[in-house]
């Protein structure tokens, strides 16, 4: 049995969420609270799987709230249930929440992000996994200017100056940017100089993917690193992501899926990037029996670390509160049948980015074509195939 709460002002709205629920009693116990000091109130007395909360309360709103939940109860799972339009509003939030619903929210979609977030926490808590992150020299703080971007890309008027600003001011990812807008996939016959022009070039979505991932990179020492090359892999989650975006575009997935594919592609592998940094000698052990057996690298990283790089990468996300279906993404890249969503989302075309990335290589096939049929999708791989430009 799971606890949720419930957080809304209006009565009538915590009504329907039990009633929502009212067939899942094995599965949970519903409480509400009527606002945010009612709710901490309640978390006091008892705990809490998950807590779900209105954005716009009197009194303290649902920031407020599930910021003070992420300091005192940072197992809670957090999701915002709300009906505001302001997408800046929505970008602040996630610093706080794991997921954000929008209103009016129906019992499908409530089932499912419960069943997801369920899920994915459950893997994430392995003490095994919290071992190994344990002993990390470097566990990546979440990147403010992400949060910043995100917020100027959603103004209604997006004002190009200051994202060409804020990107000034960090050199690190200003270099990205313009590695990325010059990369061959891009295509471009003029070399671009002025960070302005490459984020013209790339898009503002891609610019705050590259926003997470440069953070991560920029966190880690590569002298650190024994016969692992940070280039190699920076190269596979590009193509990664493309592919990914690719795959989501070619399905008509909507645009918040799409770019949650593109985001999860860039970061699929960073718990390569961490275990190469931190443990080093123990990482290339494992480098050295994948490759001397044929056997994948997962494999042999649970045998040495008991976890795997899927799994420290989604622990890293999962920490920093990004959305649900990126880290399912990233977590079970390498086995999407695990996912309690079974159906074509972002883990699908990062599952498949990856395995066709791979496979152009000249490695092992790694594609689940049981994953694959059961959601219905095997007879569109070779329509993906010819979708992505770099196979």
């Amino acid at each position: 049995m799971k606890r949720i709460l419930f957080v809304d002002d209006v009565e009538l709205l915590r009504d329907l969420y039990e009633l929502m629920l009212k067939k899942e009693l094995d599965q949970w116990v519903v409480k509400t609270a009527s606002g945010g000091r009612a709710a901490l109130e309640l978390l006091k007395q008892s705990g809490f799987d998950v807590i779900a909360t209105d954005m716009r309360m009197p009194g303290m709103d649902g920031i407020e709230l599930l910021n003070e939940v992420r300091k005192l109860h940072p197992q809670i799972s957090r999701i915002i249930i709300s009906g505001i339009s302001d997408q800046a509003e929505a970008a602040d939030a996630l610093k706080s929440t794991h997921q954000f619903i929008h209103k009016p929210v129906d019992t499908k979609t409530l089932k499912a992000t419960l069943a997801r977030i369920g899920g994915l926490d459950a893997y994430l808590k392995d003490e095994k996994l919290k071992a190994i992150a344990g002993r990390l020299r470097v566990l990546p703080s979440f990147p403010q200017i992400y949060l910043e971007i995100m917020q100027a890309i959603e103004s209604p008027d997006r004002p190009l100056h200051r994202i060409n600003d804020l990107i000034i001011k960090d050199p690190g990812l200003m270099a990205k940017i313009l590695q990325v807008a010059n990369s061959a996939s891009i295509g471009s016959p003029v070399k671009i100089h002025d960070p302005g022009l490459a984020v013209q070039q790339l898009g503002l979505n891609t610019v705050r993917s590259l926003a997470l991932s440069a953070h991560v990179f920029q966190s880690f020492t590569p002298s650190r690193m024994k016969n692992f090359s940070v280039d190699a892999l920076w190269s596979h989650l590009m193509k990664c992501a493309n592919s990914a975006r690719a795959i989501m575009q070619a399905e008509d997935a909507v645009a918040a899926d799409v770019e949650a594919a593109f985001t999860a592609g860039m970061l699929h592998d960073i718990g390569k990037l961490m275990l190469a940094d931190s443990l080093p000698g123990e990482f290339q052990n494992a480098l050295s029996l994948a490759a001397t057996n044929h056997v994948p690298l997962q494999e042999v990283e649970r045998e040495i670390f008991g976890t795997t790089h899927a799994e420290l990468a989604a622990y890293l996300l999962g920490l920093w509160g990004l959305p649900a279906t990126m880290v399912e993404a990233v977590a079970f890249h390498h086995s999407p049948e695990k996912s309690a969503h079974q159906h074509f989302s972002p883990l699908t075309a990062v599952h498949v980015a990856n395995a066709l990335e791979h496979e152009a290589a000249g490695e092992k096939s790694c594609l689940n074509q049981d994953y694959l049929a059961k959601i219905g999708m095997e007879n569109r791989l070779d329509s993906w195939r010819k979708t992505i430009p770099s196979l």
